[in-house]
């Protein structure tokens, strides 16, 4: 330890000395480390962070998996039923306690004044003890609170819902309204717990025998019914029990029930996987470990492009250094002894850059935080520096420190030293066999930014490509607006009577082309129903088949330029009295009724017992995201498909922007105390579905530049030093007739050979890469626009950075240089 702080102390007064040199290499490396630490820290908080639970190890999730819908837009790990879930609660062998949880529901809470949106997660009552959480103040629900219907009107606030909403003041006891019913607070979930999906967390948890004062009234009935995945379950595995033997337990009832109740089970089964999966849900799950594991390759070969500037820096000083060392050597000192010394020196380096690393980190997890879309909210997660990302940049900066500078010291400790105190050093420049490594180190930076570089293009052009594919409806003369008259407590009837007369008032507004109703926000179509075709009910080749639905009002096409192709749009007669129709899209069309019309054939969704009669066919457009394949959609009308909460569409002439203040004062005048959501022209909407394409692209992007400065600049850097090294050659050949454009040539061949070397290394390893990123792309993946336009972007910046150290040594006075 005592040669250690020697060795430390004298390492601290040589990086004194050099202050140039020592702010070049830290602030290289703390880039290098400072990205690779923002990345991380995103990577940790999504995949790596633990649940704050009891022993998670314990924990599962369960999942239902149906063979006949695998291909669903909900990817094939679904929700599970409730009928079903009480069935595996009850009969299971495996579990010391199974529970279950909904989706967060957007509800009104009031806390004294006008209410306010928020979110409230539905839990079984045993979901609190079955993670083993516990309340920071007062108490959790339990089983006892959660067995007759609407009997215990309580809530569970989280602890940032109590902090931002109510100031951090005591609540305990305090009565609030949540859909204008009301609700006694009698706990505060602890800090750091905001639910199993940690992306999303609610503001509060409400029992789910509560779930006609939080559900929308569409949804309600699903309670009942087994084919509604509706829920995510956690179960606590009983000690001894593995998951192979839950999943083999789980996996008998699963086959008992679909014996039981075949109609609504045919064809399904379940899974289990470890619960600190289910933190992102499993259709985004893959996709965001693709692409921060993407994300994490391309800010490890910025830092490994920051190491190698170092290196290179560190090469060029032990030049400067070359007598000191062969004097220590020379008097005895043990090469191993300098080797440690100059390791702690390049260790020193790598520490001070993971120290400012953290600050470039801290600012760079900002930005992100704040560019995040408004419809992500305010429970959106929060990404903090917690221990773990401080050991991995500990980690980083050691690891770095020992990368950059074991070469350099090796090479510094390992010249003759006869050799050493003989040369001058204003002349003697580098040996060929340490130019040889500079060299190695350039063409390695070329390659590594070329890779960086190129992925960022394809990315770059892939978000282009997604923001140009046609959606299939009108983005740029919409407006949207979300309106719950159930959150305000309005009947059924109430609720119809205030949809026609908005519809009605609003398409008066100067301005105005068209308007509608329906449930969903564009881009938004995840709700998905099982339909049955007429006459096939018991054809055991046609299974129910999960299927987009909408439900709309009359002149909802029109209003979003969705074209009509055949039969007719829905009408005022369309009501609940009358016959049941639908409208489905042309994709629906060609699956059900292949070579047939389809119009005048019906249906009819699994929980319904009247066939509702296709009455028009219209094209299919995207409904969740821009690059899924053809999804088949049924539209139904509204006054026979009540729903208490919709999505009001408004066409303009012109900017739709200019209608969203005239709109809201027509439905303030209808309804003061309606409250209006997310008004927004749905141009913005579509920025926000395609907000982490965009946004990872941007990334990207930023990387790839910091990747080509970073090697440009160490290019530069051996350039300059080269050309200062060869200043009494250049004098020479000057003298003895070279011209200065000869001289100049000269340099920018040695500098664009390097160049030229690595690029080609690193197309190559571009062409690698591209082919494991396919699927996170929207186009080609070897889309020839990208490796050119980077290739040549890279060229002329490194020919840039050759140039003024070739002009320098175009310049050189022989006079000058050969009486140095």
């Amino acid at each position: 330890m005592e040669r250690l702080w020697r060795d430390i102390r004298f390492g601290v007064r040589m990086l004194i000395k050099a202050p140039a040199f020592t702010a070049a290499a830290v602030l290289s490396l703390a880039l290098g480390i400072g990205v690779n630490t923002t990345i991380f820290t995103v990577m940790n908080t999504l995949f790596l962070n633990p649940l704050p639970v009891d022993r998670v190890a314990d924990l599962v999730t369960v999942y239902t998996v149906d063979a006949n819908n695998s291909g669903s837009s909900l990817g094939s790990l679904l929700p599970v039923s409730f009928p079903n879930y009480k069935d595996l609660r009850d009969d299971n062998t495996v579990f010391s306690s199974l529970a279950a949880y909904g989706f967060g529901l957007p509800v009104a809470l009031g806390i004294g004044g006008e209410p306010v949106q928020a979110s409230l997660e539905p839990a079984t009552g045993n979901y609190f003890t079955t993670l083993g959480v516990h309340a920071s103040s007062g108490r959790v629900f339990g089983p006892d609170e959660d067995r007759a219907e609407g009997a215990s009107p309580v809530v569970v606030l989280s602890y940032d819902a109590w902090q931002r909403r109510f100031g951090g003041e005591h609540v305990i006891g305090r009565s609030v309204t949540i859909n204008g019913s009301p609700f006694t607070v009698i706990g505060v979930a602890p800090d750091g717990f905001h639910g199993v999906n940690s992306i999303f967390g609610p503001d509060g948890w409400v029992p789910m025998m509560m779930y006609r004062q939080v559900f929308p009234a569409q949804l309600q009935s699903w309670m009942d019914e087994r084919r509604a995945l509706t829920f995510f379950l956690a179960g606590r595995l009983k000690p001894g029990v593995t998951t192979a033997q839950a999943s083999a337990n789980l996996t008998s009832i699963a086959k008992v029930l679909e014996q039981n109740y075949p109609a609504p089970n045919r064809g399904r089964s379940v899974t289990l996987k470890p619960l600190a999966e289910a933190t992102v849900f499993p259709t985004i799950r893959g996709p965001l470990m693709m692409g921060g594991a993407m994300m994490m390759v391309i800010v490890g070969l910025v830092l490994l492009i920051a190491c190698s500037n170092v290196a290179n820096l560190l090469l060029a000083r032990a030049t400067s250094r070359s007598q000191e060392i062969a004097v220590r050597l020379a008097l005895g000192a043990p090469r191993s002894q300098l080797i440690r010394q100059l390791l702690t020196e390049s260790m020193l380096l790598g520490v001070a850059g993971g120290a400012l690393g953290l600050v470039v980190a801290s600012l760079s997890l900002k930005l992100i935080i704040a560019s995040r879309p408004a419809i992500l909210g305010l429970n959106f997660v929060d990404f903090s520096l917690d221990a773990r990302v401080l050991i991995f940049t500990f980690g980083v900066s050691l690891v770095t420190g020992l990368l950059f500078g074991l070469a350099p010291a090796l090479q510094a400790t390992g010249a003759s030293v006869v050799v050493a105190l003989k040369d001058n050093t204003r002349g003697a420049g580098r040996g060929r066999k340490r130019f040889g490594l500079a060299n190695l180190l350039i063409v390695g930076q070329v390659a590594l930014s070329l890779i960086a570089l190129i992925t960022a293009t394809l990315f770059m052009r892939s978000s282009q490509a997604a923001s140009a594919i046609d959606p299939g409806f009108d983005v740029a003369h919409v407006a949207v607006m979300s309106l719950n008259p159930g959150q305000q407590a309005y009947t059924q009837g109430r609720a119809e009577q205030f949809y026609k007369e908005l519809t009605t008032r609003v398409g008066t507004i100067p301005g105005v082309q068209k308007a509608s109703l329906a449930t969903t926000l564009p881009m938004f179509g995840f709700f998905q129903r099982s339909v049955i075709i007429e006459g096939r009910e018991q054809d055991p080749n046609a299974p129910p088949i999960l299927t987009t639905t909408t439900v709309v009002g009359p002149g909802f096409f029109e209003t979003e330029s969705i074209p009509l192709l055949k039969g007719r749009d829905f009408t005022d007669a369309d009501r609940m009295d009358a016959m049941p129709v639908a409208i489905i899209n042309d994709t629906m069309a060609k699956r059900y009724w292949p070579g047939e019309e389809a119009l005048g054939k019906r249906f009819r969704f699994f929980t319904e017992k009247n066939y509702r009669q296709v009455i028009g066919v219209v094209k299919t457009v995207k409904y969740a995201t821009l690059g899924e394949a053809p999804q088949s959609a049924a539209y139904s009308p509204l006054a026979q498909d009540y729903s208490d909460g919709v999505v009001l569409y408004i066409r303009a002439h012109g900017d739709p922007a200019s209608l969203i203040e005239p709109v809201r004062r027509e439905i303030q005048q209808i309804d003061p105390k309606m409250p209006i959501q997310n008004p927004q022209i749905v141009r913005a909407v579509m920025d926000q579905s395609l907000f982490a394409v965009k946004f990872g692209a941007a990334l990207l992007g930023v990387f790839g530049l910091l990747a080509l400065m970073l090697a440009c600049v160490g290019l530069y850097g051996v350039m300059s030093y080269t050309v200062g090294q060869r200043t009494r050659e250049i004098g020479l050949r000057m003298a003895l007739g070279a011209s200065p454009s000869r001289m100049m040539g000269l340099v920018l061949q040695q500098g664009m050979t390097l160049v030229t070397v690595g690029v080609v290394v690193g197309v190559l390893g571009a062409l690698s890469v591209s082919k494991s990123i396919a699927a996170l792309l929207y186009g080609s993946a070897q889309d020839v626009t990208s490796f050119v336009s980077a290739s040549v972007a890279l060229l002329l910046v490194a020919a840039l950075a050759s140039l003024f150290p070739a002009r320098r040594a175009s310049r050189v006075d022989p006079i000058i240089a050969l009486r140095e």
